[in-house]
């Protein structure tokens, strides 16, 4: 049953039926006994349409497709996000299950390699060590990360790409940190790239400059985090 016509159910009590408990059921339509999965979009991840449901699945569905009227224009990006309700409508608030789409210019979807990481900052940890954190979330991947490799400048001012000094698996979409090991004061740079398990790494230019000083344990600053 196409989601859109569940908002003409008023005796559910609309929003999409209430997510489809549908006043149990004064919408008149299936009640859902095992709860359903619920398919929404949006053209950003901060824009998605959760008023309006676009499919309806079953709770353990492993796949959800768009209804047919659902068009990508070429060279164009949309995000979709996948929400499981209860029988009683009751659904979760999570953007885990988020893909995003995007089309090039001659109508094909563009593949993916393994994502960078965003939401990466650094503090001093005791012992004169630097410790990094960083959030990874498995929008748009093609391929399945295995880890991810720490790069560092030694101090140098040029960070070496060509040895990881450390690698930290992954372990779905949460956040991940590294420590190093002591430093001496001074200005140091580092950086995380994902692999993916084909050996396929992330081409990310983005890294931490950091400064270290020895004789003040909380006085460590991100000088730049840089995106290319």
């Amino acid at each position: 049953m196409d989601a859109v016509f569940f908002d003409s159910l008023f005796e559910g009590d609309s929003a999409n039926g209430v997510k489809l408990g549908a006043g149990l059921t004064g919408g008149d339509f299936w009640a859902h006994i095992s709860g359903c999965s619920l398919l929404y979009r949006g053209a950003g991840m901060e824009s998605i349409d959760f008023e309006n449901i676009l499919a309806v699945g079953e709770a353990d569905a492993e796949q959800i497709s768009p209804p047919d009227y659902v068009t990508h224009a070429n060279s164009s990006t949309c995000f979709y996000v996948v929400r499981r309700a209860n029988a009683c409508g009751e659904e979760e608030k999570t953007l885990a299950a988020a893909v995003r789409v995007k089309i090039d210019a001659d109508g094909d979807l563009v593949q993916g390699g393994p994502n960078s990481i965003f939401e990466a900052k650094a503090s001093q940890a005791a012992g004169n060590k630097v410790e990094l954190v960083w959030f990874y979330c498995p929008i748009e991947q093609q391929s399945l990360p295995a880890n991810f490799n720490i790069y560092f400048d030694s101090g140098t001012g040029q960070v070496d790409y060509e040895t990881a000094i450390a690698t930290v698996s992954y372990l779905g979409r949460k956040f991940y940190s590294y420590q190093s090991g002591t430093l001496d004061p001074g200005n140091y740079l580092f950086a995380v790239r994902v692999e993916d398990v084909n050996g396929v790494e992330s081409a990310s230019l983005a890294k931490f400059e950091v400064q270290l000083d020895a004789s003040n344990p909380d006085a460590i600053d991100i000088l730049s985090t840089e995106v290319l």
